[in-house]
């Protein structure tokens, strides 16, 4: 009897001054959050289960590699399918003529030469052709595992249209597509690299392959620096605890990271992270913040919440501006609300890793709204979780944000440091 008391955090002192009705309500919520602990923990061995499949399935799945004949012809009038050639390089030869005069083209696959393409999430197969004196005739991607969103705003912004009568040594002028810079320069860094090795290997010039952004300059510039700079100021304010330097960061973050760079902590980093789809060179942001998040988490508890997101700013703007208007939300309500955001990451999981529905990892309303993705969808979640944030302080970030969920799993031991649990608390995500 006594070890069963103590199961449920009783003791005998205490049970004599409950009533039967009392103790045996106490029990019983006792054994819901048992119940519901071990279906969570159940819920996250699931979904580590799901993404490792997932991952094992998209290894053994490749892409399209091969156009059709159609596709072929699209690109490159006139050469046909089964006069592919492997040797020096797999292509398919043609002629064309410009201003009466016939010359050499070859059509080439990038997912076939080194290096592959690979964006924000995944990879692209690209099928491009080039005349003999370098210029890019026509380009068509033919198949890719790319996000949906950033591939949208590629084909919307008529990208590759632009690289058509360009020459290859020439890409490098053509400006990334806003919102989907990661994924547009892998493309033109791709192209330039292929098409070297076509000139090259091919038509016999001589051209020294060279990567098209080194790493170097990729890392050694302004934005990333900015970019570190103020994950070092978030840093900073939560070891030197003053609301007026937490706030001055905050509209720091919000001006650079949100409105600058428009690229703020999402799901989409976290699940390609946990594709183990990570490329170095091509998306320095998802390293930079991702390997910041986790680590601060883990050691410090989750500062980007409490800190350094920008739309935790703006939610925390509207939430004392309406702080005359505030909700009361009792604690019981408040405890089921949180307990909300698990299942709806599980449901991300699910969609994301099993289904293949990667527009699922869109979900969150800062996503839309800093990498300026203008859908009604988009739009009505912003405004309603923003206006909700006036009468409920950090409304989404408090009952729906997954990836805060996220954050939360990585402050699991806070029990054992207390510093995790504070910051915690003055995020207020879990309140």
């Amino acid at each position: 009897m006594i070890s069963f008391l103590h199961r449920f955090g009783l003791s005998l002192t205490e049970t004599p001054a409950l009533c039967f009705k009392d103790f045996h309500q106490l029990i019983i919520i006792r054994m819901r959050k048992r119940l519901w602990f071990w279906f969570k923990l159940l819920l996250l061995l699931l979904g580590l289960s799901l993404i490792a499949l997932s991952d094992l399935k998209s290894r053994q799945h490749k892409l399209k590699l091969y156009p059709t004949q159609a596709e072929l012809e699209a690109v490159l009038s006139g050469s046909p399918f089964i006069k592919r050639k492997e040797k020096p390089i797999p292509h398919y030869e043609g002629i064309i003529k410009i201003n009466g005069k016939k010359r050499k083209a070859v059509a080439l696959l990038t997912a076939e030469l080194p290096p592959e393409i690979r964006g924000f999430n995944d990879q692209i197969n690209i099928l491009f052709s080039i005349d003999e004196s370098g210029r890019i005739i026509s380009v068509l991607p033919i198949s890719h595992r790319e996000s949906r969103y950033y591939f949208r705003l590629i084909e919307k912004s008529n990208f590759f249209k632009k690289l058509i009568g360009k020459k290859y040594d020439e890409l490098g002028d053509i400006k990334t597509v806003t919102g989907a810079t990661i994924s547009s320069r892998a493309i033109l860094s791709d192209l330039q690299t292929s098409a070297e090795l076509a000139m090259s290997k091919i038509f016999g010039r001589k051209s020294q392959i060279k990567p098209f952004y080194s790493f170097s300059k990729i890392y050694l510039n302004i934005k990333i620096f900015s970019l570190v700079f103020v994950l070092f100021l978030g840093l900073v304010s939560k070891f030197y605890r003053k609301n007026w330097l937490r706030w001055t960061v905050f509209g720091v973050s919000f001006l650079v990271i949100g409105v600058w760079l428009k690229t703020i902590l999402s799901l989409p980093h976290f699940f390609q992270l946990a594709s183990l789809r990570i490329n170095l060179t091509s998306n320095p942001y998802l390293v930079i913040m991702c390997g910041f998040a986790i680590l601060s988490t883990i050691f410090w508890g989750p500062i980007w919440c409490g800190y350094l997101c920008p739309y935790a700013f703006l939610q925390e703007l509207l939430g004392r501006a309406g702080r005359k208007f505030h909700w009361h939300i009792s604690p019981r309500i408040s405890r089921v609300m949180r307990e909300v955001r698990w299942l709806i990451l599980f449901a991300l999981v699910v969609c994301y890793f099993t289904l293949r529905k990667t527009g699922f990892a869109e979900v969150e309303p800062f996503f839309h709204l800093f990498s300026r993705s203008w859908t009604l969808w988009g739009i009505c979640l912003i405004i309603f979780t923003l206006a909700m944030s006036f009468f409920v302080p950090r409304f989404w970030c408090r009952f729906f944000c997954p990836t805060g969920a996220i954050l939360l799993l990585l402050s699991s031991h806070r029990k054992i440091l207390k510093g995790i649990e504070k910051v915690i608390k003055e995020s207020k995500i879990d309140e």
